[in-house]
C-alpha cells in the first residue's frame, strides 16, 4: 500500500506530464470504443429497418440492389414489375397479404412512396413494431399524403399543409419536372421510427398516378387500389406495354432520372386511375415456414421474371459485403490505440531516465527490484485506468451529444446501453498492456539505477 500511495504521489508531482499522457490514452480508448459502438447502432438500424416482412418483390435485378431500393430508397428498379405479377402472387394460398408500392417521385430531396393505406398496417420495423402517427390518420384519398417525422421536421410541414411533388431527384431537391397541378394535402405525420419512414413521404398509388395521368388506356391486366381488376387477354397487348414501359424508362435513365413511374404505369378510364405497374412489392406469408416454397414459386414463375428476397438474409449480405469497411473502421481504431500506448511507454522511458537520482536513493534505503517494479508498473496501471475511466466518460458524452443528429441525419439510434462484456475484455487488456509496459520502464531504470550507483564520477 505503501509503494502505490508513492507512485501516486509521484505522478501528482509530474501532474502535467502525467496529464498529457492520460489525455492521449483516453481519446484513442473513447474513439475505440465509440467506433464500435456506432458501428453497432448502425448495423442494428439497417437490421431494423423492415421486420415481419416475409419476401420483398421486384423486377429480377439483384438481391442488394433491391433491397436498398425498396427499403432504403437507394438507387431505383431497373424496370417495373406489372400489377399481373402483384394479383398472381396475391392468389397464391400461402399468402397473407400483398402492399405494393412505386417509387421514382421526390419533395423537396425526400423520396415519394405511392402504396396503399395496408402499408402502415403490414409494414414493420424493429422487431414487430408499427407505424404510429403522431398526429393525423392515414391517406383515404388519391389527394392526400402521409409524411414522416424528420420530413414534418425539417420542412416545417404540419396536418393540413398542400405539398407539391416532382419527378425524379436532384441535389437542389427540386426534381426534374413539378407536378404543379396535383398538390396533395397532409393528413398525417408519423412517429420517429429511426428508419428510412421518417424520411420519405407516402401517397396513395392512385394518388401518384394522377400526376402522371394520361389519356390512352393500356390493355392488359390492371388494378387499382380497391382490388377491382380488368382482365384483358391480349398478350400481345401486354407485350407491348412491357416494351412501351422498357422504351419510356431508357428515356428516362438517359434523362439523368429514374423510370419507376413513368406515364406507361398509369393509364384512366372513367377518369379513374388505373395502376398497370409498380416498383415492386411486399409479402407477408401465413407461414414463416411456407416463405422458402413461396420464394421459389415466385423465382421461377414463366409468366415475368420477378426476383423475391428474404430481407433478413438480403441483410446479412449486405453486412458481408461492407465487412471490409468495418475491419478497416477497426483496424484504424486499434492503431490509435496502439499509438497511445506507445506515448505511454515512451513518457515512462523519459521519466525514468529523469528519475535516476530518486532510484538511487531508493536502491540506498534498501528498496528492491520488486519494490521499484511494483511502483512504476503502478504508475503505469494508474495511468492507463484513469485514461480508461475518462475515455469511457468522453466517449458516452459525445455519443449523448451527437445522437440526436445521427438519427435526424442517418437514422441512426444510438442507445447507450452501458458498458457490455466487451468493453470490460478490452479495459482489461488495456491494463495488462499498461502494466507490461510499466514493467519494461522499470527494468530499464532499475539498471541504470544499478549502474550509476556503482559508478565513481569524479
Amino acid at each position: 500500500m505503501n509503494v502505490l500511495f508513492l507512485a501516486l504521489k509521484s505522478l501528482w508531482y509530474r501532474r502535467l506530464a502525467t496529464g498529457l499522457t492520460v489525455v492521449a490514452i483516453a481519446l484513442s480508448v473513447a474513439l475505440f470504443v465509440g467506433v464500435g459502438k456506432t458501428r453497432e447502432a448502425t448495423r442494428d438500424a439497417f437490421s431494423g429497418a423492415v421486420s415481419r416482412v416475409d419476401l420483398i418483390v421486384g423486377p429480377r435485378t439483384g438481391n442488394l440492389s433491391l433491397l436498398l431500393y425498396s427499403v432504403f430508397h437507394v438507387g431505383y428498379p431497373s424496370h417495373n414489375v406489372s400489377m399481373k405479377a402483384v394479383n398472381h402472387v396475391k392468389a397464391n394460398e400461402q399468402v397473407a397479404w400483398v402492399v405494393p408500392f412505386s417509387l421514382g417521385d421526390g419533395y423537396r430531396g425526400f423520396p415519394v412512396v405511392g402504396t396503399t393505406a395496408e402499408f402502415f398496417t403490414h409494414y414493420k420495423f424493429r422487431d414487430g413494431q408499427s407505424i404510429q402517427f403522431s398526429e393525423g390518420r392515414v391517406f383515404t384519398t388519391d389527394h392526400e399524403a402521409v409524411i414522416g417525422s424528420e420530413v414534418a421536421r425539417t420542412r416545417g410541414l404540419k396536418i393540413g399543409d398542400n405539398v407539391v411533388l416532382s419527378h425524379g431527384h436532384t441535389e437542389d431537391g427540386d426534381g426534374f419536372e413539378k407536378h404543379d397541378e396535383h398538390p396533395f394535402t397532409v393528413v398525417g405525420v408519423t412517429n420517429f421510427t429511426g428508419t428510412p419512414i421518417d424520411r420519405s413521404l407516402y401517397v396513395s398509388l392512385e394518388g401518384l398516378g394522377a400526376i402522371h395521368e394520361v389519356s390512352t388506356e393500356p390493355e392488359g391486366s390492371v388494378t387499382t387500389a380497391s382490388g377491382k381488376k380488368d382482365v384483358h387477354t391480349n398478350d400481345h397487348a401486354h407485350e407491348h406495354d412491357a416494351e412501351h414501359d422498357e422504351e419510356h424508362h431508357d428515356q428516362g435513365h438517359e434523362s439523368g432520372h429514374d423510370h419507376s413511374s413513368e406515364h406507361s404505369s398509369f393509364a384512366t378510364r372513367d377518369g379513374k386511375i388505373l395502376v398497370n405497374y409498380v416498383s415492386g412489392f411486399f409479402v407477408g406469408a401465413k407461414s414463416r415456414m411456407s416463405s422458402l416454397e413461396l420464394q421459389r414459386s415466385i423465382n421461377t414463375w414463366e409468366g415475368e421474371a420477378l426476383l423475391a428476397i428474404m430481407p433478413g438474409v438480403a441483410m446479412a449480405e449486405l453486412w458481408k459485403n461492407l465487412a471490409i469497411f468495418e475491419a478497416a473502421l477497426a483496424i484504424v481504431s486499434a492503431l490509435v490505440v496502439l499509438a497511445g500506448m506507445i506515448g505511454l511507454f515512451v513518457s515512462l522511458l523519459i521519466l525514468s531516465s529523469q528519475r535516476q537520482h530518486e532510484m538511487i536513493v531508493l536502491r540506498a534505503v534498501g528498496a528492491g527490484p520488486s519494490t521499484i517494479f511494483t511502483l512504476l508498473a503502478g504508475e503505469a496501471v494508474a495511468i492507463v485506468l484513469s485514461a480508461i475511466m475518462l475515455g469511457v466518460g468522453v466517449m458516452y458524452l459525445g455519443l449523448l451529444a451527437l445522437s440526436p443528429w445521427l438519427e435526424r441525419k442517418f437514422a441512426i439510434d444510438l442507445q447507450l446501453s452501458g458498458v457490455n462484456v466487451g468493453d470490460i475484455q478490452f479495459a482489461a487488456l488495456l491494463l495488462v498492456v499498461g502494466a507490461i509496459v510499466g514493467v519494461i520502464s522499470s527494468l530499464r531504470a532499475y539498471r541504470t539505477a544499478m549502474h550509476d550507483g556503482l559508478t565513481t564520477k569524479f
